[in-house]
């Protein structure tokens, strides 16, 4: 038992080291060190806009999904509003684990995910927005 706990506080502090070595290269690159600050406000940003949605929303019910075609198609409780921002959060915390699969790839392969989650960042935000503006502009 002591062996397999061992081997188990190995791997994490391997993990962690190679973790810690691969954002340091991609933080001192410019143009990284942008994307992930820019990413984190708009991660901030999108916790922010569902919390204020929330907070306005009150005890009533939210548009959550709205159709150009269909118009609206999902209403429900406020609270709901959250599973956006917290898929964000997944969908940041799965892409800062990939960079250590490509670590041996070239620095473009890092950025292309870097500019993923920030597109997906951008987009979790322009749908809050939306909604923002559907419910109570």
């Amino acid at each position: 038992m002591k062996l397999f706990l061992s081997k188990i506080i190995n791997y994490f502090y391997i993990t962690g080291q190679t973790w810690q070595v691969v954002w340091l290269d991609i933080w001192h690159e410019w143009i990284g060190r942008i994307m992930v600050i820019i990413n984190g406000i708009l991660w901030l940003g999108s916790w922010v806009m569902a919390s204020v949605l929330y907070f306005l929303g009150g005890s009533k019910l939210l548009i959550l999904h709205y159709n150009v075609h269909f118009g609206i198609d999902f209403i429900g409780r406020p609270a709901m509003i959250y599973w956006l921002p917290l898929g964000l959060t997944v969908a940041i915390a799965l892409n800062s684990f990939l960079p250590l699969v490509h670590y041996s790839a070239p620095r473009q392969l890092r950025l292309v995910i870097l500019i993923g989650t920030l597109l997906v960042s951008t987009l979790v935000n322009v749908a809050l927005g939306s909604l923002l503006f559907i419910n109570f502009y």
